[in-house]
């Protein structure tokens, strides 16, 4: 008892050292910069409040967002609902994710302010004078402003939530809301933009949920009863997913921002460089200590202090990452001003090599970092599932899911995806691949079911959250056959006919929020009308098909009125006129370019409805539903379980 004791009262002596190694590289190194980081790309010096001050509170958002985007993914990842309800250590990790939330929200709000006068080189009360100008001429502010909403939503929420649906809710807005500083942050508009910005928005998230979750297992830790043993194992299994995320995603933002040259003379590449060996070490000896302590644990259930020992090593080495990965937004890039960049790389990020030719289409590759991942992801996590049940699983189910990542990959990091963003006609062509045909071949594969079968039995994983998630009730009703439809037939004229994607399309997020909303629209209403899993709300056949066939007439529509429409989409004031100032040569006529687009959408867009009602009528044909009864009766437990 005493032994426990002395391991409980130290927890919060290491969780506070660990704040203070943060805090002291993030003031160290804004001294060290003093006003350099201004003067270096023309501003004035705003005073020792801004240069200090705005690097501060960006640590304070930093840890307060970790700490509560990893309280969210515990309660999400690491708890067995109970009837839909919070267990008690659920409940505990909501109540923190709601305190930190309002902190984040509050130091999100005092970043507004603050980030302007740290952007513009201008004193605090300069800036809070003529703040509403500011706040409109620049990025960053209204990113901190966006994130201290969702913030604040988040606090409202997490306070009263006592079941595992909106807890899961609440995590993945938690984790949104961490996205637009960092789409803004700098970088964001120099050469290669378009990967260092996909690579950000994986960086960041995964450093917050592995220094989250593990401040989540020490608080559960602490706890007196409880398998602790097996709650480090699953701690150590998703921190080495984050560590691996972390570093790749690290070396790509390392080699777009920095050139070689400047990794070890100038004091950014210096910190990046200090940030990256603090990451492998925290790592390598947060992995191996954690995989002591439950081999430890795993014997002597009481003895904790292995616990504390890969603790202290990873809430030491974190901190100080997060210390440095502050500092880093605070410095100004290498040789920033020195660059002489096209008009292409600097809208575009990187250049074209020439016309849009059949051969540049389809081999004048452009990884993107995002979607590329993420389909290898979904690839190799369907193939290793497919390979535990032995061959016991339909080869055109397979086939089926290869196609769909193949053509995800296609329309995004081949030529299609590299010119989708300077011409509106492939960006259509991409758009239809994304938002059809990649998801109309993905619900063919089955992935619920396969999960259902393949999942190791009595391990808890990334099958029983997915199988929770699709019993949810918002779920339930997004795959309602009305507000499927009215998503998939509506989202389109909601972007391109109301100025929304005038808005998005000059930023490289904009288009990857485009096509993550497509491809998650694009695979609801496939999943209700001809997926090969069983929807929430199971649909009769000919149901079905009139869900199908009402969709063709608005892709019609949408198709006529981008060939016949006199307004030139993604090329008004919102975008900065886009297209007009890329003045590619070979698109002399925008209204031209942008009737080819009308056409293609209606090819691409009919073909893929036409694919779909012809698997319709096979499977109609062909199955009756009892070879979904095993994973029927799964959804059934799930969503008793979820509510």
């Amino acid at each position: 008892m005493h032994r426990d004791s002395g391991w409980t009262r130290s927890v919060p002596q290491w969780l506070a050292g660990g704040a203070a190694v943060a805090l002291g590289v993030v003031v160290l190194l804004a001294a060290l910069a003093g006003g350099t980081p201004y003067t270096q790309v023309g501003n004035g010096d705003p005073g020792l409040l801004v240069s200090v001050g705005a690097p501060v509170l960006r640590l304070l958002a930093d840890l307060s967002g970790t700490v509560c985007v990893g309280a969210l993914v515990f309660v999400v990842t690491c708890t067995r609902p109970r009837e839909g309800k919070l267990t008690g250590a659920g409940y505990g990790e909501v109540r923190w994710a709601a305190v930190a939330a309002g902190v984040w929200a509050v130091s999100a709000v005092l970043l507004v302010p603050f980030s302007a006068a740290d952007t513009g080189g201008l004193p605090l009360p300069v800036v809070l004078a003529n703040l509403p100008g500011l706040l409109g001429a620049l990025e960053q502010p209204k990113a901190w402003l966006c994130t201290a909403l969702l913030a604040l939503l988040v606090a409202a929420g997490a306070r009263m939530t006592l079941r595992w649906a909106p807890a899961a809710l609440w995590c993945g807005v938690s984790v949104f809301a961490a996205l637009p500083p960092l789409v803004t942050a700098h970088g964001s508009s120099d050469t290669g933009h378009d990967l260092s910005l996909a690579a950000i928005v994986v960086h960041v998230p995964a450093a917050m949920i592995w220094f989250g979750l593990l401040l989540a297992v020490l608080r559960q830790a602490r706890r007196p009863s409880g398998d602790l043993a097996s709650l480090v194992r699953r701690y150590d299994r998703a921190a080495l997913w984050c560590w691996v995320v972390l570093a790749l995603s690290g070396l790509v933002l390392g080699g777009v921002l920095v050139p070689a040259a400047d990794l070890f003379t100038t004091a950014y590449g210096l910190a990046l460089v200090t940030k990256m060996v603090l990451a492998v070490a925290a790592g390598i000896a947060g992995r191996l200590l954690a995989r002591r302590a439950a081999r430890k644990l795993a014997t002597r259930p009481g003895d904790r202090r292995g616990v504390l020992a890969f603790a202290a090593a990873e809430v030491t080495l974190l901190s100080a990452v997060v210390g440095f990965s502050v500092g880093l937004s605070h410095l100004p890039l290498p040789g920033f001003l020195g660059k002489v960049l096209s008009t292409t790389r600097t809208l575009l990020g990187y250049d074209l090599a020439g016309p849009p030719t059949v051969l540049r289409l389809l081999g004048d590759w452009r990884p993107d970092l995002f979607f590329g991942p993420l389909a290898l992801l979904l690839l190799v996590g369907y193939l290793i599932a497919v390979r535990r049940l032995g061959g016991d699983w339909p080869r055109t189910r397979t086939a089926a899911w290869i196609a769909g990542c193949a053509v995800l990959v296609l329309a995004t990091c081949s030529g299609i995806g590299r010119y989708a963003a300077a011409m509106f006609s492939v960006h259509q062509a991409s758009h239809m691949l994304v938002s059809m045909l990649a998801p109309a071949l993905l619900v063919q594969g089955a992935p619920l079911s396969l999960l259902a079968r393949a999942a190791p039995a009595g391990l808890p994983g990334f099958a029983e959250v997915t199988r929770r998630l699709a019993g949810t009730r918002l779920v339930r009703v997004l795959t309602h056959p009305a507000v499927a439809l009215v998503l998939f037939a509506g989202s389109p004229f909601l972007l391109y006919f109301t100025g929304l994607f005038d808005a998005l399309v000059r930023f490289h997020w904009g288009h990857l929020l485009i096509n993550v909303w497509f491809l998650a629209v694009g695979y609801l209403f496939f999943w209700v009308v001809a997926g090969e899993d069983p929807a929430p709300r199971p649909l009769p056949a000919i149901a079905r098909l009139g869900v199908l066939l009402a969709a063709m007439p608005a892709d019609i529509l949408f198709g006529a009125i981008l060939i016949g429409g006199d307004r030139i989409v993604g090329n008004g004031p919102a975008s900065s006129n886009l297209y007009q100032a890329l003045a590619l040569p070979w698109v002399p006529d925008l209204a031209a370019d942008q009737r080819a687009a009308g056409l293609i959408a209606l090819v691409l867009g009919e073909l893929t409805l036409l694919v779909a009602l012809g698997a319709l009528l096979a499977r109609w044909a062909r199955d009756d539903g009892s070879g979904f009864a095993d994973y029927e009766q799964l959804a059934r437990t799930v969503r008793a379980e979820s509510g």
